[in-house]
């Protein structure tokens, strides 16, 4: 007697359970893989570029100690070497320096490398003839500049 009542019996196919992931899954993670992408590439751009803006400020920063010194000396500064900077870096184009002696006011000028997320301009470092440093830019996008550098 049959017990199998209500059993099918496919010939020559045994159940099995499927494996992997389905194209529909694939095509979602790859969707949100791209959403994320959307989100987070401006988001570095605009993180590296104010990592540059940072940089080149530092790299500028170091010469006003050499100011103050030649200064105190009652020497004029002349060039970026007098005061301990390279005339260019990896972030400025070049380096220049003004100074009257005769007040002290001092400006020490880093024209930046053309980048595509900063644009081009300069970053300057003004000493006015109270011995007091103000940062300021030309930059398009004055939200990228450090905060000591903000207008």
């Amino acid at each position: 007697m049959n017990t199998a009542i209500g059993r099918t019996r496919h010939a020559g196919k045994s159940a099995s359970r499927q494996k992997g992931f389905s194209l529909i899954e694939l095509m979602v993670v790859v969707a949100i893989i791209g959403i994320l992408g959307m989100i987070a590439l401006p988001q570095y751009q605009r993180f590296a570029a104010k990592a540059k803006l940072a940089g080149a400020l530092a790299e500028v920063a170091g010469g006003k100690v050499g100011v103050e010194s030649l200064l105190a000396e009652g020497s004029e500064v002349t060039t970026p070497a007098s005061i301990g900077l390279p005339e260019s870096s990896s972030r400025c184009t070049w380096i220049t320096v003004t100074s009257d002696v005769t007040n002290g006011a001092t400006s020490i000028n880093c024209e930046l490398k053309s980048d595509a997320a900063i644009g081009s301009g300069s970053l300057t470092l003004d000493r006015d003839s109270q011995g007091v440093w103000l940062c300021r830019s030309d930059i398009p996008d004055q939200s990228l500049l450090p905060h000591g550098c903000q207008g």
